[in-house]
């Protein structure tokens, strides 16, 4: 449940966004905390997932079809990170745009 409450709101946080920029105006700070959110989520997804089914992580042609997905989810999301930015300076640019800095 919470898994889907947070992709529900990210959603709404993603399309407010969208609307905002189809405004013209120029949400950067929505936008970073939008992407700050999404990057959490998208790296919770992998070990939610570990704790609940059973099997570990496997990278070889033996493993089942979940073991082989987890994985790849678990190897692939630190570069989840780069993309669109470091968390430190999303969150350098939230910083800004509350006036913390």
């Amino acid at each position: 449940g919470r898994m889907v409450a947070h992709l529900a709101t990210l959603r709404c946080m993603s399309t407010s966004v969208a609307g905002m920029l189809d405004a013209g105006a120029k949400p950067v700070l929505e936008a970073a905390l939008v992407k700050d959110v999404g990057t959490t989520f998208e790296r919770e997804i992998p070990e939610v997932f570990r704790h609940l089914l059973p099997g570990e992580p496997i990278m070889d042609d033996e493993s089942s079809d979940y073991q082989a997905l987890l994985g790849m989810g678990t190897l692939k999301s630190p570069g989840f990170t780069l993309r669109g930015g470091t968390r430190e300076i999303l969150r350098g640019m939230i910083a800004k745009g509350l006036g913390l800095r």
